[in-house]
């Protein structure tokens, strides 16, 4: 959800402050990243101006994010989950960076307060003891079931993050990014930013533009709005509706506390993506990748960070709607790799920020002054694209975490069978995993499709797959997916996977009865039903489509459940529409 303010916010602005904007409520899950933007008030009553000598900010936003409970979780009677840590340990000691932690009533007044303020200060230390930028971030924490404005917390959330985001011009962004490399994770980063700007401006946290250098105070309130004076950079709150463990190892059946509170933190710190939310790209989105040399920031398709232009996969992005597009791709619980930055955690498991995690080197290249142990770790990661389930086809890449006298490099792997390395000719050894087209060439993984006959290489619509007849692979067709492992080509388009044949336009259906399919549903069965004159009769009428559905329901993960959704959605479709219809 977006709200954009044009002009900017002055003095007689309701009960609110002058140069501040009320946090918005979201209650539906699926609004994830709520957006506001005030552009700061130069002479306002009650309000100073925003840019002052050296000031880069053009105005200002917030930002809201989320770790979500895995729902890919292990069957009754499975085994433990091992607990896990990211690559590498924690380090005793701190750095340069102070985080000023408020407690808030929510906390102090809770039963428990002394284990949840010891947690959080745990996880404080872990931030504290990596980075070594001279600056304090100032950070609110909560306990509660509610946003900081009274907003209700969306379902299976553990925890939330709002902070306060400063708008400032590309060339302000990057010179200050250049100019603040420290580590040889940044050497290698930066050779990768573009030479043409992405958007007008860089959205980042206040938080993270201090640790650059830039002018961008904290403007956030303990209501969550944000305007100039505001004394946070950020705030966390924990859901206490929640079950967790605020020591280690967490106790069976709960999520691990500080695992969730350091992933808003990250957040907090700058971690998050502008997909879908803002116009301008945030600075992770920089180094986002969908293949070799191949920027995305896209919802759709593969995306995986990388700091050495895309031949270095560290970890994949999430592509779920259902949780922050900014966090890293979830395996099923229990996971392999329990990242703090995965979108869905899982019980029993636990890890922290490292210097050699995705999480340490993330936060170093977008402007944090990474505090290097010394040696190299190198580890393997699967990068997938993903939809509901979290999981899909799969790539893997590898990646070393460097020293700070290293130049970056990279451990290049075998790829999976039945996929080949996949580069340029002359130009082996790149990292790649592509298609076999089967006569000596091959398709990266954003262009899968072998299309031989033209020595081209494409991509399918969403809904279509590779269409191509039994025995002749490479064909560069496109059909749709009749969603039970065949296909029908542009042609024919329609599946009868009960009659296990393509059509044209659907069957002709006799005196009386219509088509009617199932495509709102996931599903590509177009058949013939009655035409039900009352409610009473949609039942009876839909029956052929819902017993195709059913059917087709067979390829999917949950059968069961994806069975009685095709009776309930089709039937109840039917008695809902004026007049009754199946389709």
């Amino acid at each position: 959800m977006r709200t954009r303010i044009a002009g900017c916010a002055c003095a007689g602005n309701g009960t609110h402050r002058a140069g501040r904007l009320p946090a918005p409520a979201y209650a539906a899950r699926h609004a994830l990243v709520g957006l506001a933007v005030v552009l700061a008030c130069v002479g306002g009553a009650g309000a100073a101006p925003l840019e002052t000598s050296g000031g880069v900010s053009l105005g200002l936003l917030s930002v809201r994010h989320g770790t979500y409970a895995s729902t890919d979780v292990p069957p009754a009677g499975a085994a433990p989950a091992p607990l896990a840590r990211s690559v590498g340990t924690p380090r005793a000691g701190g750095g340069g960076l102070t985080i000023d932690v408020t407690f808030d009533s929510s906390i102090t007044n809770a039963p428990n307060a002394a284990a949840i303020e010891a947690m959080i200060n745990d996880a404080v230390a872990v931030h504290e003891s990596l980075f070594n930028d001279p600056i304090t971030v100032s950070i609110r924490f909560r306990y509660a079931t509610t946003y900081a404005d009274g907003s209700p917390l969306p379902g299976g959330l553990l925890a939330a993050s709002q902070d306060g985001v400063h708008v400032v011009a590309w060339s302000s962004f990057v010179n200050a990014l250049v100019g603040d490399a420290t580590t040889a994770n940044d050497t290698s980063a930066n050779g990768t930013l573009p030479g043409n700007a992405l958007s007008t401006n860089v959205d980042p946290s206040s938080a993270n533009g201090r640790a650059l250098g830039l002018n961008t105070p904290p403007v956030m309130f303990a209501d969550g709005s944000v305007g100039v004076g505001g004394p946070y950079d950020g705030i966390i709150t924990i859901n206490s509706a929640q079950s967790f463990t605020y020591t280690r190892p967490p106790a069976g059946g709960t999520y691990d506390a500080q695992r969730s509170v350091e992933h808003e933190i990250d957040e907090v710190l700058g971690l998050g993506s502008a997909i879908t939310h803002f116009n301008d790209v945030r600075p992770q989105d920089l180094f986002s990748w969908s293949s070799a040399g191949v920027r995305s920031i896209s919802s759709t398709g593969q995306r995986y960070f990388s700091i050495d232009g895309g031949t270095t996969g560290i970890v994949g992005f999430n592509q779920d709607p259902n949780g922050d597009f900014g966090d890293w791709l979830s395996a099923a619980c229990p996971q392999a790799n329990p990242y703090v930055q995965n979108a869905f955690s899982c019980q029993d498991q636990t890890s922290d920020v490292t210097d050699a995690s995705p999480e340490g080197i993330n936060l170093d290249v977008i402007g944090y002054d990474l505090i290097v142990s010394g040696g190299s770790t190198t580890t393997v990661t699967t990068v997938t694209t993903s939809t509901s389930t979290h999981t899909s086809t799969t790539i893997t890449t590898s990646t070393t975490a460097q020293t700070s006298t290293t130049v970056p490099t990279s451990t290049t792997l075998p790829c999976l069978p039945p996929q080949v390395e996949c580069c340029p000719v002359g130009q082996p050894g790149c990292g790649v995993c592509g298609v076999d087209c089967g006569n000596g060439g091959c398709c990266p993984l954003n262009a899968p499709v072998c299309d031989n006959a033209n020595n081209l290489c494409r991509s399918c619509d969403p809904g279509q797959i590779e269409c191509c007849p039994v025995g002749q692979p490479g064909c560069g067709i496109c059909g749709t997916d009749c969603q039970n492992g065949n296909c029908c080509p542009p042609t024919a388009p329609v599946c009868d996977n009960g009659n296990s044949v393509c059509l044209v336009s659907g069957p002709v259906c006799p005196g009386g009865q219509v088509q009617c399919g199932d495509s709102a549903l996931g599903f590509t069965d177009v058949v013939c039903c009655d035409q039900p004159a009352k409610k009473k009769q949609c039942a009876s009428a839909c029956r052929p489509i819902v017993d195709a559905c059913m059917t087709s329901c067979a390829s999917t993960s949950k059968p069961k459940k994806c069975r009685k959704r095709c009776r309930t959605a089709l039937v109840g479709h039917c008695r809902q529409s004026r007049p009754p219809a199946c389709n």
